[in-house]
């Protein structure tokens, strides 16, 4: 298909929104640039955020962004927010976006949040722009499971059926989809920039900075520390780990609501000394964290497609994952990462404890995992929704959902 230079409007989060949603889009958005296409961005910031949000604009002058203020980052995507935050949201966008086709009519308009189809597709069905919404995760997992409160999941539901293509990075999702009536959903999986995460040696300074005895089996995990993680089961099974070998230091990368919990968690069960919390990390130095580890480990009851599963089969790290729809998309079990049964600590602990006794066993999964990833190498995935974008321009939706 050819592709003419495209004029994208996008509207959803961005740096320094600290979720994986904001550096996602911001990889895809920045290989549309460098393919031409003309973009402008819609995302939120925070007064704390202002100084980020600059640098963000200077660092990146090729994405015209316009922001728009709110209280506080929402990051809790499988629990509707406030009337009064919605309302905050709506108003602002709609503002921005009503001047920003004024100024110059966009080709689409890709809506980077699911929530923000309450705000978006009636814009662009006003202008007569074709919207395509991302599916990403957790407000449509917790849809799709029951758990979004319900009147607030039909309305939802009805605003992403205003939206012309449905895009999930997750074919569990796509299939969720299908199985509620939606029949113009297509799959683009999440990218991983295979130059950027690659295999390399641990970092010396790194262990150091972080007190990891030589000859020790570093278990990483990386996340918002939410409770659908469920960074709790980590420390329960570090707890059963040490009784075989304390050669296993867990390092904690990220912060949230449950941090405080695994660190008393940590102390009551007489862990602490193993555990090393990182909190937020500039993301330039997650490859460095994820190359320092033996073991990766995701242990999540629900995702849509974890980047960091993604980062770390790219970096040929072992990937232990909950036995969750997701995690079977990636992981062959046994060839490509291993699998435990979620919420089964017995099981996670005898799994992190077979990856961390056998070398060999990690270093040819990690192989396996590389070269099944570059599914996932960021051109593939930005050059798959130029087309789709350029399919819903010219209107050809059959074209945009693909073969």
């Amino acid at each position: 298909m050819t592709v003419r230079r495209l004029d994208i409007l996008y509207v959803g989060m961005l740096p320094p929104h600290p979720g994986g949603s904001a550096i996602s889009w911001f990889q895809v958005l920045g290989g549309f640039t460098r393919r031409g296409h003309a973009v402008r961005a819609v995302a939120p910031i925070t007064e704390a955020a202002l100084r980020g949000g600059d640098e963000f604009a200077t660092s990146h002058p090729e994405i015209e962004v316009t922001r728009f203020l709110v209280p506080h980052f929402y990051t809790g995507p499988n629990v509707p927010a406030s009337e009064a935050y919605r309302s905050l949201e709506r108003r602002q966008i709609e503002a921005a976006l009503g001047r920003l086709i004024a100024e110059r009519r966009p080709d689409v308009i890709v809506v980077g949040r699911e929530t923000f189809a309450l705000h978006v597709p009636d814009v662009a069905r006003r202008h007569g722009v074709p919207c395509l919404l991302g599916i990403r995760g957790n407000t449509t997992i917790a849809i799709l499971n029951g758990t979004y409160p319900e009147a607030m999941a039909q309305e939802l539901l009805a605003e992403y059926r205003k939206a012309d293509l449905l895009v999930s990075v997750a074919e569990h999702m796509a299939r969720g989809l299908a199985g509620l009536g939606f029949a113009n959903v297509t799959v683009i999986p999440n990218a991983v920039d295979l130059e950027r995460f690659a295999p390399r040696p641990k970092d010396a300074t790194l262990l150091r900075a972080l007190a990891v005895p030589d000859g020790h089996v570093v278990v990483l995990h990386a996340s918002n520390l939410k409770g659908v993680k469920r960074p709790l089961d980590l420390v329960a099974s570090a707890a059963q780990a040490a009784r075989e070998t304390p050669r296993l230091v867990y390092v904690i990368v990220g912060d949230g609501t449950y941090r405080g919990a695994m660190e008393e968690a940590c102390r009551e069960l007489g862990v602490a000394g193993q555990f090393r919390f990182t909190g937020w990390m500039d993301y330039v130095r997650i490859p460095d964290l994820i190359n320092l580890a033996d073991v990766v480990v995701m242990p999540s009851e629900s995702e849509g497609l974890s980047r960091v599963y993604l980062e770390a089969q790219a970096c040929g790290r072992l990937l232990l994952a909950s036995d969750i729809a997701p995690a079977r998309e990636v992981i062959t079990d046994g060839e490509t990462g291993l699998l435990f049964r979620m919420g089964d600590i017995a099981d996670l602990t005898a799994k992190t404890l077979l990856a961390a006794g056998d070398p060999r066993l990690r270093a040819a999964i990690g192989r396996r995992a590389r070269e099944r990833v570059r599914a996932h190498a960021l051109d593939d995935v930005v050059a798959a929704y130029e087309g789709t974008m350029e399919a819903c321009r010219r209107g050809d939706l059959a074209g945009a959902l693909g073969p």
